[in-house]
């Protein structure tokens, strides 16, 4: 009994503690009691691990017409000095509502995008929606620091002088005064970060009517506090690389699932890395592979793209992915409560001929009112009338209609309006094959009557090309697409459509235009458009329409699916997406068999294909059971030649005869020479992101860093409240502890309560940590 009473007391105490601790970031969130009852909700809902350049919606519901809103970011604790005068005094100034449009109404210098991160600039307040009765917020997560300012009313920070008798509170000396301007240079200026360590808030400032028919403006401070990280997180939960860890290279697309499938293997026991991430396009990955650089690589399109083939392997098929074109911005397609327009975060899916798509990307970008981009867009066209979301989205003028849906916004940026991954990939080869096959009219470049502009292919088709950059092969510009390096470079180039902030440019709408895949669409929050399924419909691109395009689609020479279909309800530019795998043992420098990395290879290349078909990056397919059979008897094939023919293939490798005309190696069971020609001409160089961005060279595939998105495999349900608990379950231990130790050591039972409460602590841990009891 008298164990039982010292737990009954433990578990009083710890109560107490473990609900004051609770109740600790609700006082920290300066709550001011609203006026009125309404709920705040975010998407997603769990904000705790979010990433710069993640997509937040942020939806306030329950108020009534009339109201508005404006979203600020603000520092999680936010400063608390400001004064005000009154009746001649200063005193301060605790007013929340005037702290947040003092200290976070600035600009906000995002790392990822630069400065046009959504949130902290003040912008023309969020009306109600009259059709859903919401106002929301649609705005990348911003990550960096704020533009340094003075704040008026701050002693510390304010750029006012004292006066004596009046104003002495000001605390913030001259130390210079600027010789062309006269201006005064400071001691100090107000700035915040917002980032990992240093936690931020979104604040909402809301005006609305209360029941007395009263005007009211308060500022609600209970969203969470959150600590961006930066985009290109290693994996976590492991521990590090090891002597068997595989070098894998992959284009920057297969990111995410690459690090969902390494935290799948080695996070619960915290071992070694299974695989090093090397950021590669596809060719080079391939090459790096052939080469025995890599030990894998992951192309959607099989040996289309290797400059060489001699190595033997397998082609283990992992996921369903699809080539997009992704519209990005915004459109006035809803209605305040006063009537006027309301523009919104694009969410149509846009419905696009082949011939269209390929008329887009093929006539040039410049001049969208004229003979641009074919004049698809302008107003009247079957695409246009056929879209009602994208007929909404006008200029300043009637005339430059087309310009805005195309996304020529200021074409004194050099953009004009369409984007994608530069770099020899699936992407672009999915997407062509299938237009040159099934728009052939379309797909053809605009007659300039001169080669300047597309070489000697003027007014003939591109063909299958293997680089975005191909669509632009002359010395002059025609811009179909201004392909960038690196997704982070694709990703700052269409921001200001994605915030949509500017009110000159995006006043009536604003649109960018994509071609990425459908995994880096979903990741970004980029809207991709339904393609025709050549039976009379427009198909979205989904799991059910890849799954169906999949198991429709015709094999080629190599084993792999090749693009195109015209199946009833299939995405007709879906691409599978394969591990390359060695049929030979690894070996290492002097011919001898890596034991270890062969067992990783195999655990490695089965896992995808079962748990990690649960951890595919969203937008990723799963396999179909006709992909999964044959991925499972391809891995059968892992290792099952010779070091010999291994230690010969690294000799061949070094200087590979051209592709397609066979090696001294014996073949693996299927050929491997490119799936048909593609355009192989000279690719212009494209416009490129910061030297960090790069991709990098097979030279530097050894040292490469992991560059790979974190994925992040949420906790079960109840998680955080357990975790809150854990405090007090420690106290219960430790009261038990002593006593049931007694207990054993004098050869006495213990109770049976006893021993009941502890399979339940234990079972409750177990379930914490996320397994079973």
């Amino acid at each position: 009994m008298l164990l039982a009473r010292r737990i009954g007391l433990v578990l009083a105490c710890g109560l107490l503690a473990v609900l004051g601790l609770l109740a600790v970031p609700a006082a920290q969130a300066q709550v001011t009691p609203p006026p009125l009852p309404y709920t705040i909700r975010t998407t997603p809902a769990d904000l705790s691990a979010v990433r710069d350049g993640d997509p937040l919606r942020i939806t306030i519901s329950g108020l009534p017409a009339g109201a508005t809103a404006k979203a600020y970011l603000c520092p999680a604790d936010l400063r608390d000095a400001l004064l005000k005068q009154v009746s001649g005094q200063w005193v301060p100034n605790n007013d929340l509502t005037a702290r947040v449009s003092a200290y976070c109404g600035t600009d906000f210098g995002d790392t990822l995008t630069g400065a046009k991160a959504g949130l902290p600039v003040i912008t023309p307040s969020r009306p109600r929606s009259a059709t859903t009765g919401d106002i929301v917020f649609d705005t990348p997560v911003p990550r960096g620091s704020s533009t340094p300012i003075y704040v008026g009313n701050d002693p510390d920070y304010t750029s006012l002088d004292p006066i004596k008798g009046t104003r002495e509170w000001p605390n913030n000396p001259v130390t210079a005064t600027d010789p062309n301007t006269g201006v005064k240079i400071r001691t100090r200026q107000w700035s915040y970060l917002c980032d990992e360590t240093h936690p931020c808030r979104v604040m909402l400032t809301i005006t609305a009517k209360n029941a007395d028919g009263k005007s009211v403006t308060w500022t609600d401070s209970t969203l969470p506090a959150v600590t961006p990280t930066a985009p290109d997180l290693i994996v976590k939960g492991c521990a590090g690389l090891g002597a068997n860890t595989l070098n894998a290279s992959m284009p920057q697309r297969a990111g995410r699932s690459a690090v969902a499938w390494n935290q799948a293997l080695c996070a619960p026991s915290k071992s070694e890395q299974p695989t090093n991430i090397v950021s590669e396009t596809e060719d080079e990955a391939l090459t790096s592979f052939d080469t025995g650089a890599s030990d894998l690589a992951l192309t959607g399109s099989g040996g289309a793209l290797a400059t060489q083939t001699v190595r033997a392997r397998q082609y283990v098929p992992v996921g369903i992915n699809a080539t997009v074109l992704a519209a990005v911005g915004w459109a006035p397609t809803d209605k305040a409560d006063n009537g006027s327009s309301l523009k919104g975060k694009l969410g149509d899916t846009f419905t696009v001929t082949l011939d269209e798509l390929a008329t887009m990307l093929t006539k040039g970008g410049q001049n969208p009112d004229g003979d641009g981009r074919g004049g698809v867009f302008k107003d009247g066209t079957p695409l246009v009338t056929r879209n009602p979301a994208l007929a909404a989205v006008t200029g300043q003028t009637f005339v430059l209609n087309p310009n805005a849906r195309a996304g020529t916004l200021d074409s004194a940026s050099g953009f004009f309006g369409f984007t994608g991954e530069a770099g020899k990939g699936t992407v672009p080869l999915a997407m062509s094959t299938v237009l040159e096959k099934n728009a052939a009219g379309s797909w053809v470049f605009r007659k300039m009557g001169n080669d300047t502009y597309y070489g000697g292919l003027d007014g003939i088709s591109p063909g299958r090309i293997t680089d975005l950059t191909q669509l632009d092969p002359g010395t002059n510009r025609l811009d179909n697409v201004n392909a960038k390096v690196g997704q982070s470079a694709v990703r700052k180039v269409v921001d200001g459509v994605t915030v949509g902030k500017d009110e000159t440019l995006c006043k009536n709408g604003c649109l960018n235009w994509v071609v990425t895949d459908l995994a880096t669409a979903k990741a970004y929050g980029w809207t991709p458009v339904a393609l025709p399924d050549g039976k009379g419909g427009f198909v979205a691109p989904s799991e059910q329409s890849l799954q169906a395009a999949a198991d429709s689609m015709t094999e080629g020479p190599d084993g792999t699916l090749q693009p195109g279909t015209a199946a009833p309800g299939t995405y007709p530019l879906t691409f599978v997406e394969y591990l390359a795998v060695p049929v030979n043992p690894l070996i290492d420098a002097g011919c001898k068999p890596l034991t270890g990395k062969q067992d990783a290879l195999k655990k490695f290349t089965a896992m995808v294909q079962t748990r990690g078909q649960g951890v595919l990056a969203p937008g990723l397919a799963r396999l179909t059971p006709s992909l999964a059979g044959a991925a499972l008897d391809r891995t059968l094939q892992i290792g099952t030649g010779t070091p010999e023919k291994a230690c010969q293939e690294k000799e061949v490798a070094k200087s590979p005869p051209p592709p397609g005309t066979g090696t001294p190696v014996s073949p693996v069971s299927n050929d491997l020479g490119p799936a048909g020609a593609a355009n192989t001409g000279t690719t212009p160089a494209a416009d490129t992101a910061p030297a960090h961005d790069a991709v990098p060279t097979q030279q530097s595939v050894q040292a490469a860093k992991n560059v790979a998105d974190v994925v992040r495999i949420p906790p079960f349900a109840g998680a955080g409240v357990l975790g809150a608990l854990i405090p007090l379950l420690a106290l219960v231990i430790l009261a038990v502890l002593p006593s049931a130790t007694a207990l054993v050591t004098a050869g006495r039972p213990a109770p049976v309560w006893l021993t009941r409460f502890a399979e339940a602590l234990v079972g409750l841990f177990a379930r914490m940590r996320g397994g079973r009891a």
